[in-house]
């Protein structure tokens, strides 16, 4: 029981790391570590030209990006270590998750952004922890890890519903956000069963 309180605290605690953050890295196709900055700053917008919200929406779209990848893995992982009502919300966690890793990746095609294929290290870092686990002790650690993080995106993508010009990008906040709460009931509901 102690071990899994220990997981649980932290997982809730490296929740904050997994989504939005500003210093992530990831991984180039020839293993060696870049920031998030660095493929932001292969948008045409980044290198010379003077900033606008076109470089904060790239930014926002790319830290989007690796959460959602993440999330996806997430549900895999879920699927295959959790309980059967925790498998289920991993199902959904995916098929959702998936579909807007392909949003993002086709709004940042418009503005002619290379798009990141792999979550941070730090979510393969959780991952694997989470991948030690399977049943109760899974649904213990999952669970929480999945309330915050889903907390974390509502605001930055809620943030961008109310804040941003582009109506493509402001869209699909909205839409995604209706996703994102309902993945946030369904993380609190089956924590609190």
């Amino acid at each position: 029981m102690q071990y899994t309180s220990s997981l649980t605290t932290f997982f809730g605690a490296a929740a904050v790391a997994l989504v939005f953050t500003a210093s992530a890295q990831t991984r180039s196709p020839g293993g060696l570590q870049q920031s998030e900055s660095t493929v932001a700053a292969e948008s045409p917008n980044a290198a010379g030209a003077p900033q606008n919200t076109d470089s904060e929406d790239v930014e926002f779209l790319t830290e989007a990006l690796h959460t959602a990848i993440a999330e996806a893995q997430m549900g895999q992982l879920a699927q295959q270590r959790g309980s059967a009502p925790v498998k289920e919300f991993g199902k959904k966690l995916e098929a959702d998750h998936t579909r807007a890793v392909q949003e993002i990746k086709g709004i940042l095609g418009t503005l002619n952004v290379t798009t990141p294929t792999e979550p941070t290290v730090e979510a393969d870092a959780h991952s694997a922890a989470l991948a030690k686990l399977s049943g109760p002790e899974f649904d213990a650690a999952f669970l929480p890890l999945m309330v915050e993080s889903h907390e974390k995106a509502i605001e930055k993508y809620g943030e961008q519903t109310h804040a941003n010009p582009n109506k493509q990008l402001s869209d699909f906040a909205a839409k995604t956000l209706l996703t994102l709460r309902e993945h946030l009931a369904t993380a609190k509901a089956l924590r609190g069963s």
